[in-house]
């Protein structure tokens, strides 16, 4: 079975590759014809975190080259991308699972004729090492839940296995709001100190004002009564994704747009909305968006 996936950065491969061990036949839908040319060349190679490598052959194609052709489609493309993919609504019978940070590309959910869109957040840790190497630093799951229609449970068994498990939630807004505490919490700082996740929990001056970012998100998305689990899976979060560079960081070291307006932008916009202050939130924006301006 082929299942199309738009996107060859960390989370594009790391999919693809756990597709292809699932035995279906991913196809790779890239921003350059380059690393759809490289794909196909030398094949997708996994690395593992006890450093073991793995190279399976895939196909690959360039963004342009998307037809629909393929019944069901990955997408996997930073919130930066998302106005490059309008041309997805003439695609009316294809199943979408989005997998994004944030929260902007709700707006373009809505907008989208599919009957069937389903929602993903993923909790792994991963990086992409050159066109077609991802090396996988942290394992999680991905949680998925229906935005429209009932393909969650179809997405499940395409992706779910032992080493990449997967959880069906029954409401899509309270997953994803999750998620978005976690990326709030962590990547900016991340990306503003140059360190891994796990630094996060190591460095005492990090670790307070991760805290005082998370403090400002629950209150914005009206989640403080669940204060005590969401810090603890936060922690377990940064844990397990201990050697991970954030998207946010990554982003940041390339030079290329960061997120930070999906993300932390959106905690601002409710804040005032809601009239709650968001002080460490602002420094993490403006801080970040300076970056932005600088690359």
């Amino acid at each position: 079975m082929k299942i199309s996936v738009i996107g060859g950065g960390a989370i594009g491969l790391l999919v693809s590759y756990f597709l292809k061990q699932n035995g279906k036949e991913p196809v790779i839908y890239t921003r350059s014809l380059a690393q759809a040319e490289a794909l196909r060349r030398s094949g997708l190679t996994y690395r593992g975190l006890n450093g073991s490598e793995t190279t399976v052959m895939v196909d690959a194609k360039s963004f342009a080259e998307y037809t629909g052709e393929e019944s069901s489609c990955i997408i996997a493309v930073k919130q930066t991308a998302m106005n490059e993919l309008m041309g997805l609504i003439s695609y009316r019978e294809v199943s979408f699972l989005f997998l994004q940070n944030g929260i902007s590309h709700l707006s373009f959910l809505k907008s989208m004729p599919q009957k069937q869109i389903s929602i993903g957040v993923v909790e792994h840790g991963a990086i992409k090492k050159d066109f077609s190497t991802v090396h996988h630093l942290g394992e999680g799951r991905i949680k998925l839940s229906s935005y429209r229609g009932d393909s969650e449970q179809t997405w499940s068994k395409l992706l779910h296995s032992s080493r990449f498990p997967t959880l069906i939630e029954e409401d899509w807004e309270p997953m994803v709001y999750e998620k978005l505490i976690m990326n709030a919490s962590i990547n900016p700082l991340t990306a503003l100190l140059r360190i891994t996740n796990g630094e996060l929990l190591t460095n005492s001056h990090a670790f307070f004002i991760m805290k005082e970012l998370f403090e400002e998100t629950i209150s914005v998305l009206n989640m403080t009564e669940q204060r005590e689990v969401l810090w603890k899976e936060l922690l377990v979060l940064c844990r397990n994704t201990s050697l991970n560079r954030s998207s946010m960081l990554k982003s940041v070291e390339s030079g290329k747009q960061t997120e930070i307006e999906s993300i932390t932008g959106e905690i601002i916009k409710r804040g005032i909305e809601l009239k709650i202050q968001t002080p460490y939130s602002r420094f993490a924006y403006e801080a970040i968006n300076a970056l932005d301006w600088r690359g």
